[in-house]
């Protein structure tokens, strides 16, 4: 796998890197506005032609993937960041044009602006009963909303994606009591917190006026979340190539056994690497997952600071984790909204540069 990038500091993580300093030393077939632009295909950024697909990280566990016209939105929570945090640089109004946004789960930090984006742009909502009933319940029309259960399939132009019931890493041992390894982490977390007094407030806790014009608490709580709530997604293109976009990291289900089992390979894996606060104790979470899935290409998500509540995870422990037990995967962090762009016919990969769209083609 040759991997082209414009960010040549991920060469320490033993990626094949070449700096592109301008659209035309890219390769011929990432010379597109999309892999040119950190404008999101959701707020009007140009289409991915012919087989280049595009992910964009989007803070928290978003992920947007775009693929000729059609544009998924997996998670929505583009609520404002409270410092420390950073800014999305795009804002809950910009998002009108998704196909479809997918919930991995139904918890505020994954879909507190599901209703918003979702009545702007007239997306279809897809995730699991208890995600759905959420959405529902923050005001998202019912012709809007579809739950899905493990092995359901949605069609689109050029690729499908699947629902694989995955599961949320929970706080709790075999015997039901909160595990001491979060409630350390969680000690370590809030000390640090104190010391440097971050503001513990986070833009999406608590209640928020929905669309429907009811103040109500975003997302459910419901403990099923954990066990039956979690969907991954496995989005296969026509040219075979495999993406699975996960948000949490709860020990392997069955399910994603079995896909595994029937796939025999992925492409690209995201997985969650937050919850546990120290990356040593985050590694153990997220890593047998990336172990199951042995993709080309891993990219983490909920990795970020998002206001307070959660620290930012250093990334290095685990792609080190990761280059460790897979030599063969390549580890990438793309920063808000830049393009990493996957050719899904030769598998080449190109992380493009930050110019706007459309001022990069006045230049």
């Amino acid at each position: 796998m040759r991997v082209a990038s414009a960010l040549a500091a991920l060469g320490v993580l033993g990626l094949a890197v070449s700096h592109a300093a301008s659209a035309q030393t890219a390769p011929a077939w990432a010379q597109i506005g999309a892999c040119q632009t950190l404008s999101m295909g959701a707020v009007g950024g140009p289409a991915p032609a012919g087989d280049v697909a595009v992910l964009r990280y989007a803070g928290s566990s978003n992920y947007e993937l775009t693929y000729r016209d059609t544009v998924l939105l997996f998670n929505a929570e583009y609520t404002k960041r409270l410092p420390p945090a950073r800014s999305l640089g795009v804002e809950e109004p910009q998002l009108t044009k998704a196909t479809a946004i997918y919930i991995g789960h139904g918890h505020s930090d994954h879909m507190a602006s599901v209703p918003f984006v979702a009545l702007q742009s007239k997306a279809k909502v897809y995730g699991a009963k208890l995600s759905t009933d959420a959405a529902l319940a923050m005001g998202v029309p019912q012709a809007q909303v579809v739950a899905v259960k493990n092995g359901d399939v949605q069609k689109y132009p050029g690729f499908t994606v699947e629902a694989v019931l995955a599961r949320h890493a929970s706080v709790f041992d075999e015997t039901g009591k909160v595990n001491p390894m979060f409630q350390a982490s969680t000690a370590a977390w809030d000390a640090m917190r104190k010391a440097t007094q971050i503001d513990p407030q986070i833009g999406w806790n608590g209640q928020r006026k929905m669309p429907n014009g009811q103040m109500m608490a975003q997302g459910t709580s419901d403990r099923h979340v954990l066990d039956e709530g979690t969907m991954g997604y496995l989005v296969t293109f026509e040219t075979g190539y495999k993406m699975y976009i996960l948000d949490s990291s709860g020990n392997p289900t069955k399910e994603q056994q079995a896909m595994m089992a029937r796939v025999g390979h992925l492409d690209v894996a995201t997985v969650s690497y937050q919850g546990f606060f120290i990356a040593q104790r985050q590694i153990e979470q997220t890593l047998p997952l990336v172990e199951l899935f042995k993709p080309d290409v891993f990219l983490p998500n909920h990795h970020d600071e998002t206001g307070g509540f959660y620290p930012d995870m250093a990334g290095y422990p685990l792609f080190m984790a990761i280059r460790e037990k897979l030599p063969r995967t390549q580890s990438i962090a793309p920063m808000y909204r830049t393009p990493v762009c996957f050719n899904t016919k030769t598998k080449d990969v190109f992380v493009g540069e930050t110019w706007t769209w459309p001022a990069d083609k006045k230049n």
